[in-house]
């Protein structure tokens, strides 16, 4: 049942009368009369009588003519309601926010349900883009917000809340330091990385952004394969025949490749950015609220890694 179907059930009780209600409600007869039938068969009772003075409701019809005008009465009441917002707010009824693929089910998972638990009402609409064009869309007035990780190699014009930063590694084969003086300085081991193959990032977003801090620690990449997650770039640089970029987080005891921190210190940044014209409702706020509590890690929030490697 829809709320056309009460409609149809008034119509026809203040007009008497099959014809004039389906007139009245701009339908044939014969579609009112079928839509009155499957009304019927759905209650499983009757609703109208037919008499010489017209149509009329049985008490089964009364009982349920009295619900349907309550009901079309909160509904109308609701319309009116959103049709006296501002424009800004009304906007805000639905929020979109463009997130790579790879960040679907986490922000699905963790972001989305919780939102949604509180306000029930309002739609967070997930814009998946590909892997470089999130901030594009937010730029380009396509999504209120984005969700993406920054490694500040290009400048942006929007507004950004950080919520994770991670250092980021150079792994290589533990074959090589010790090859190396105990007191080796960085250049040195930059040199003895030339003659390695280089292990690309499974995120072709930050692919870019990898070769760039490469490249300012002195070394040009010859790339040797891409890596599909980052669990595949540890278990790849564990065999020890490349180097490769890995951010501190994904380093675990057990793993077997030698690592330091990337000079100059080069870092991803997990952060939302903001719409230059977008309208800070409440639940814009409780929005990002949830982002910042679900990252906190001092308060054992998730890792920006989970958001990474879940999807």
């Amino acid at each position: 049942m829809d709320t056309k179907q009460l409609e149809y059930i008034i119509a026809v009780e203040e007009e008497k009368s099959i014809s004039k209600a389906a007139e009245r409600l701009f339908i044939t007869p014969s579609a009112l009369s079928q839509q009155l039938k499957k009304l019927e068969m759905e209650l499983n009772t009757r609703l109208f009588i037919r008499s010489r003075h017209g149509m009329s409701l049985t008490p089964e019809g009364n009982l349920y003519l009295s619900g349907a005008k309550a009901m079309l009465a909160v509904k109308n009441q609701a319309l009116e309601k959103i049709r006296s917002l501002d424009p800004k707010q009304r906007r805000n009824a639905v929020i979109t926010i463009a997130l790579n693929r790879n960040f679907y089910t986490f922000f699905q998972t963790y972001i989305m349900s919780e939102f949604e638990n509180r306000f029930p009402y309002t739609e967070l609409q997930p814009v998946l883009v590909t892997d470089t064009s999130a901030k594009a869309e937010v730029l380009k007035g396509n999504a209120d917000m984005g969700f993406i990780i920054a490694s500040g190699v290009t400048a942006s014009s929007l507004e950004a809340i950080p919520l994770q930063r991670e250092p980021l590694h150079l792994a290589f084969p533990r074959g090589i330091e010790e090859d190396l003086p105990q007191d080796y300085s960085f250049e040195k081991l930059i040199e003895a990385l030339e003659a390695l193959d280089y292990i690309s990032a499974p995120l072709a977003s930050i692919r870019n952004a990898d070769l760039h801090y490469l490249r300012c620690a002195g070394l040009e990449p010859e790339i040797s394969c891409y890596s599909t997650s980052y669990a595949h770039l540890r278990k790849l640089l564990n065999r020890q025949f490349a180097y490769g970029v890995i951010p501190a987080g994904f380093i675990e005891e057990t793993d077997t490749f030698a690592h330091v921190p990337i000079r100059p210190a080069a870092y991803y940044t997990l952060e939302i950015v903001l719409g230059s014209t977008l309208f800070m409702t409440a639940e814009i706020r409780e929005l990002i609220l949830i982002f910042l509590r679900i990252f906190d890690r001092e308060n054992g929030g998730k890792s920006m890694l989970e958001a990474l490697e879940h999807g």
